[in-house]
């Protein structure tokens, strides 16, 4: 079994915050400003793997691992999505973990090795959707909000294998063609 990033076109837990309707702020004295969003440096896709392709290290540099820490390591469980300098946005059903218990790597591509341009954050803040609910197996308002501690006073930092995604100020029509990116296998046996 290998994973490695892909991509595609086509209380015990959280507590229940308020969404914030205001524009999401990072922590006091972090100035990190990302000059671009949405706009990976690196273009290079591999064979094609489970209708998807295998992608290279930086071209989808807003994806982020949500990584259950362990005594010895972390393990990934979850992706998620940098949209600003500490704040990751994921899936409301990723989020069943205290926030100590979990951390966020950024930059990366191969989950089964550490990388030299990742970029580790511990997780100092969930903010689940107030109405996410599971009804039948079938989540319902699934978004939740990971607020990310600084390290040295900073958050995440633009490279090129680390951008924020751009979040659109309109609603797609039906049938648009996207992109999406995660991790899985890209190998059997």
């Amino acid at each position: 079994l290998s994973l490695h990033y892909t991509s595609a076109v086509s209380s015990n837990a959280a507590e229940e915050t308020p969404w914030p309707t205001d524009s999401l702020t990072d922590s006091p004295g972090s100035n990190e400003i990302f000059k671009t969003c949405g706009q990976p440096e690196i273009q290079r896709t591999l064979k094609r793997i489970y209708g998807g392709a295998k992608t290279t290290a930086g071209k989808h540099p807003w994806m982020a691992s949500l990584q259950i820490k362990t005594s010895e390591t972390s393990r990934h469980f979850c992706g998620g999505v940098l949209i600003k300098a500490c704040w990751v946005l994921t899936a409301g059903h990723c989020t069943g973990q205290r926030a100590e218990n979990l951390q966020v790597a950024l930059g990366k591509q191969d989950l089964m090795k550490r990388e030299r341009h990742e970029q580790i954050f511990d997780v100092e803040k969930i903010i689940v959707h107030s109405k996410y609910r599971e009804r039948n197996g079938v989540p319902h308002n699934d978004i939740a909000l990971l607020k990310l501690k600084p390290v040295d006073g900073h958050c995440a930092v633009e490279t090129k294998y680390v951008k924020t995604a751009c979040l659109p100020n309109f609603f797609f029509p039906d049938h648009t063609a996207c992109f999406i990116s995660g991790w899985g296998e890209t190998e059997t046996g």
